[in-house]
């Protein structure tokens, strides 16, 4: 994860801020990457096509459902306003109906 830091501290963020905001992904480097050759097919490609499930949500351990909703994450959630300002993005107002 030294490297992830880097990039982020470069970006203006502090150590504290990569850890609360991205906790999975510095604790799965701390691992180290998995070795992938640039290809990465996954382990749940590769049991799709040995049991023939055309479907990977089949397959896959966290899935979404048909709606793009990952329901053991909660995600996608609504983003604060601290984090749209940081961001520079504005929301666009709702179309009204007519």
């Amino acid at each position: 994860p030294d490297v992830m830091y880097k990039a982020f501290e470069i970006a203006g963020y502090d150590a504290s801020v990569v850890d609360e905001k991205f906790p999975a992904m510095i604790n799965a480097f701390r691992f180290g990457a998995p070795p992938h050759g640039g290809i990465a097919p996954g382990i749940d490609r590769m049991v799709m096509l040995i049991a023939d499930e055309p479907n990977i949500r089949e397959i896959i351990l966290f899935p979404m459902n048909g709606k793009a909703e990952d329901l053991m994450m909660a995600a996608p959630s609504e983003v604060d306003d601290a984090a749209l300002v940081e961001l520079h993005i504005r929301r666009a107002p709702v179309p009204k109906k007519s």
